[in-house]
């Protein structure tokens, strides 16, 4: 059976460029790369197409977040601040329309900024990972439950949750009791997915089974291969030979070597990390020749040793293997499904060492 290689896009949204509004207000940090080159606040709505080119060219899968309320300016309800509400539909439209058949949409945050006070709409003077991490199961729980309301509301059916940042990473089991809560809350989910380690040292590492109690579970997907495409936010270089290095880091024209391979040889399943910004590379869109390159070479070089997922797919693989059960090339049951795929054992558990 071909293993699951699988795709995680985050920070992804309508318009705003999320990592130049969280480097300015969160970071501190000028919006000026190295070179001198200003940082787009904004990323015009043609770049998802573009994204979709590729994607749709070699069969790709993952999980796509959105950030509902990106930078703080506006949300996907009434649209962003400053611009057309009408653009940030047809921003949510084409992503329903060509991404929705081969990827998993998920909340990344409120804004993936400054956090939000429920209380008074107002901003707290930390980021959303900072303020998460002296948080419980009862405010964090109502924080995931506006987030995922707001995606709800736009037409967006969530199936997990990102963790902007490491959100939650020091109270996670907390964490886990919330994001359980606030799908049954908004969506009646039993059986879904979170994503918050990125596991680079431990290339045999698979999801695990987070949670599993009472009909529920829920599945966490970690992240083994590196976001190699970061490195384009900052540089102006658009030679062959710098997308080619790049590209190799992950996996080399012959399939032989690159952190891909690494994973595959050590048992595990290729789950790779990128980011809008790492794609659309402070405008340049670098990051998207080296996706178009690297899926080319994933097609020519695995093809039969591996086979695109989104993360409802690996979810369900994920329970059927710790079933035991011998067929497990299953789908995700929908919101109102009873088949929540879980083990005949009834258990909490962590994050296998």
């Amino acid at each position: 059976m071909p293993v699951p290689i699988s795709l995680i896009v985050d920070d992804s949204c309508p318009l705003v460029h999320v990592y130049a509004w969280h480097r300015r207000d969160v970071h501190g940090q000028p919006l000026v790369t190295p070179d001198g080159r200003e940082i787009p606040l904004f990323i015009p709505n043609a770049f998802l197409d573009r994204f979709c080119d590729i994607t749709e060219r070699w069969g790709m899968a993952g999980k796509f977040s959105i950030v509902p309320a990106p930078g703080g300016c506006g949300d996907v309800v009434r649209g962003i601040d400053g611009f057309d509400p009408a653009l940030t539909r047809a921003w949510l439209e084409t992503m329903q329309r060509r991404l929705a058949a081969r990827w998993d949409f998920c909340s990344e945050g409120i804004t993936h900024n400054l956090a939000v006070n429920l209380e008074t709409g107002e901003f707290f003077p930390e980021s959303e990972n900072a303020w998460s991490q002296r948080q419980d199961r009862t405010t964090l729980t109502p924080y995931l439950i506006h987030q995922l309301a707001l995606l709800r509301d736009a037409g967006v059916d969530c199936t997990g949750v990102t963790s902007p940042w490491v959100f939650g990473i020091q109270v996670e089991p907390e964490y886990i009791a919330s994001l359980v809560a606030a799908q049954k809350a908004v969506y009646g989910r039993e059986f879904s997915w979170y994503f918050l380690h990125m596991l680079w040292n431990t290339p045999h590492r698979r999801p695990w089974i987070a949670y599993q109690e009472a009909g529920t579970t829920l599945v966490h997907i970690p992240a083994l291969v590196n976001d190699y495409w970061w490195d384009t936010i900052d540089s102006p270089r658009t030679d062959a030979e710098f997308l080619n290095a790049l590209t190799d880091r992950m996996l080399t024209r012959d399939g032989r070597a690159g952190k891909i391979r690494e994973v595959l040889d050590a048992g595990g399943w290729p789950v790779l990390l990128t980011h809008w910004q790492s794609l659309f590379s402070s405008g340049l869109e670098t990051g998207l020749v080296i996706l178009d390159e690297l899926g080319r070479r994933i097609r020519e070089t695995l093809a039969g040793e591996v086979e695109w997922m989104n993360f409802s797919e690996i979810a369900r693989r994920t329970a059927c293997v710790e079933s035991g059960n011998s067929d497990c090339r299953w789908v995700m049951p929908g919101p109102d499904s009873t088949d929540t795929g879980r083990s005949p054992e009834t258990t909490r558990r962590t994050a296998p060492v």
